[in-house]
């Protein structure tokens, strides 16, 4: 059974009658879940995701983290595309006066590289992030690089685990490939498998 109120509404028998006032507040209800629902879906378009701010990963080489450490202070670190050189880093950083040699100036970076700048005029030079700043960023520590306090912030990698790699590293006077790891007791093929993420053997 339907009965119309008073106001003109209609409503349902058994259901409490529905006043003008109540009757626009669900109206406006309605109208506000409609407008959110479609600006949902069009956000990606009206507001689209930076991509700068996520780290560059092994399967994302459009993009590569580097930092910029300047008179020994750090800068930060700048996703850069896969061709940026460092005097698109300085640029990046907002130094775009730099005075450098174009030689030096066209020179590429890698993932993870941090470039050193001592004064306005000296020669850029580069280095690498410490583990920490890899490991956060999803980017491989150089096995033939990393000291004790770095080894023991890989997932997998112990105290007694770093000091057995640092002894084998010093034996072989570096590193040639992962591979040479499992020579180290504890760390098998399953083991390396896991390890591999987060290192590497860098030339």
């Amino acid at each position: 059974m339907v009965l119309r109120s008073r106001d003109g509404f209609f409503i349902g028998a058994g259901v409490m009658p529905m006043d003008r006032r109540q009757a626009e507040g669900l109206a406006v209800l309605a109208v506000i879940a409609v407008l959110f629902y479609a600006l949902k879906l069009l956000s990606p378009s009206l507001w689209p995701l930076s991509t700068s701010a996520a780290p560059s990963t092994e399967e994302d080489r459009t993009t590569k983290a580097v930092a910029l450490n300047r008179e020994g202070r750090e800068e930060g670190i700048f996703f850069l595309p896969a061709d940026a050189t460092i005097a698109d880093l300085l640029l990046a950083a907002g130094f775009p006066n730099t005075p450098l040699i174009g030689r030096i100036a066209a020179r590429g970076l890698r993932a993870g590289d941090k470039v050193y700048l001592a004064s306005a005029g000296a020669v850029p030079v580069i280095g690498k992030m410490n583990a920490a700043e890899l490991l956060a960023l999803n980017l491989p520590v150089d096995i033939n690089r990393a000291d004790f306090e770095e080894l023991v912030l890989v997932p997998g990698i112990g105290k007694k685990t770093a000091a057995l790699i640092i002894a084998l590293r010093e034996r072989k006077k570096g590193f040639s490939s992962l591979r040479e790891l499992e020579e180290i007791k504890g760390i098998k093929e399953k083991k390396l498998a896991g390890l591999q993420k987060y290192l590497c053997v860098l030339p």
